[in-house]
């Protein structure tokens, strides 16, 4: 008797937990992937080189050995990734759901770190969407390149998730969106390295607009991202003052010189000292446009996608730009300038249907060029990538074979970039081209 009592009060808390919890579902996905890459020369890299950017610039030994062509090679996991998709109640008229995303590429002694990839929460009604949380932004989230390297054509394209309050507008086919972002992971550059602090001292959030057309397998949109930063809370001056001091005059022997009164004489000596004060800034911030266009189609078994980006401090979304210091005040402060790109890339897919999966072929092209500032840089300059590249292209073709939840892929990346020789306004002339051939390889398992 006291035994069924016991499984009858267990059935009843476990029925009131299935109550209180039957208006959410979930959903757990992901995949385990192992990435492997091989290279002809040192490259700037992230991700423990797993996420490329560009070959890096000859570098040549005493005896003009290029110290960076160098082959190197990888083999890693630590983008397996977990994801749990959550849908809930209405809440005020709307559908929501949530998203929980996590890797293993964080930062940490090992680089096995488990990292947040995304972490939202969504609100659908029938023509407004409200988004709160990690996500990607919205500037590349809507149309990626249909490659499996693990940088997705950055440089060439923006690349980027982070903290967001994203509204959307959906009305026949038509989206326009209005996004305010915050840096975290994805960061600008600054004196004190990449940083997200210059954004979050700006107080001023990122702004993301955008309108885009869909219909059927066509896609087309607009946007442009407005950044503000503050590259120094404070700065320091170093005062150097001249004293001039005397002391009596000796001759050679040591004895001291007398003047024809017999009185001894004195002879100057200066001596200098400094000291360095610092002082609050109040530099005016650092605001860039970067404004891009993109469309795609998609048939049956082929696709076409294409994005052009003209990038201004940029690097936060993982482009080739950023800022320098164009002139120096005579109170110690900076005025800044933004030293731009233009970025673009176009890639073609077709699906091969086989007995058992299909193949998937794609070819990935990339271009971007270095415009410069506007204005004669006079100091330091902050940007990613290297700091004397003219221009960069990219072709990368790649295979992917799918058969359930397996996918085996081979990818060729040769990168290509022009390195020349600085002008005052961050021009390159006389640019010579430096290549890396990299050869990727995956094995990655879905569930």
């Amino acid at each position: 008797m006291k035994k069924t009592l016991f499984i009858a009060a267990l059935m009843s808390i476990f029925v009131g937990n299935v109550t209180a919890q039957e208006e959410f579902s979930f959903k757990f996905y992901g995949f385990v992937r192992n990435y492997a890459c091989y290279d002809t020369r040192e490259s700037l890299t992230s991700n423990s080189e797993q996420f490329y950017y560009m070959p890096k610039d000859v570098k040549p030994d005493a005896e003009g050995n290029d110290i960076y062509a160098q082959p190197n090679m990888m083999l890693l996991s630590i983008t397996t990734r977990l994801g749990l998709n959550i849908t809930g109640p209405e809440f005020l008229g709307a559908k929501t759901s949530a998203k929980i995303e996590a890797d293993f590429a964080g930062f940490g002694t090992s680089n096995t770190v488990l990292r947040i990839r995304q972490a939202y929460a969504k609100m659908d009604w029938k023509h407004n969407k409200l988004l709160v949380g990690q996500a990607w932004h919205p500037m590349m989230g809507d149309m990626m390149p249909d490659v499996f390297s693990l940088e997705t054509g950055a440089p060439f394209t923006p690349f980027s998730r982070t903290p967001q309050l994203r509204y959307d507008y959906v009305n026949k086919g038509v989206t326009l969106t209005a996004t305010a972002l915050y840096q975290f992971q994805y960061t600008s550059y600054g004196p004190d390295g990449a940083s997200f602090n210059y954004a979050r001292n700006a107080v001023v959030p990122e702004l993301y607009f955008q309108a885009m057309y869909k219909k059927g397998g066509f896609q087309a949109g607009v946007g442009v991202d407005i950044l503000t930063i503050k590259p120094r809370q404070s700065y320091a001056v170093t005062e150097t003052k001249k004293e001039t001091y005397y002391v009596p005059a000796h001759d050679e022997t040591g004895a001291p010189i007398l003047d024809g009164n017999g009185a001894p004489t004195f002879v100057p000596i200066e001596k200098s000292t400094t000291s360095t004060k610092n002082y609050k800034c109040n530099e005016a911030p650092v605001i860039s446009f970067t404004p891009t266009l993109f469309a795609s189609y998609k048939a049956d078994r082929w696709g076409i996608k294409g994005r052009v980006t003209y990038a201004q401090n940029a690097a936060h979304l993982s482009m080739i730009s950023g800022y320098g210091v164009t002139a120096i005040k005579e109170n110690g402060e900076w005025e800044y300038g933004t030293i731009n790109s233009i970025g673009g890339w176009i890639d073609a897919t077709y699906k091969q249907p086989l007995k058992k999966g299909y193949l998937q072929f794609c070819c990935f092209a990339g271009y971007t060029k270095n415009l410069g500032c506007e204005k004669e840089i006079v100091g330091d300059i902050y940007m990613r990538g290297e700091k004397n590249m003219d221009y960069m292209w990219r072709v990368a073709p790649s295979i992917l074979y799918t058969h359930n939840a397996l996918q085996i892929g081979v990818e060729y990346n040769p990168t290509t970039v022009g390195y020349g020789e600085k002008e005052k306004n961050y021009t390159m002339k006389n640019p010579r081209p430096v290549t890396n051939h990299r050869i990727c390889a995956m094995v990655k398992y879905n569930f």
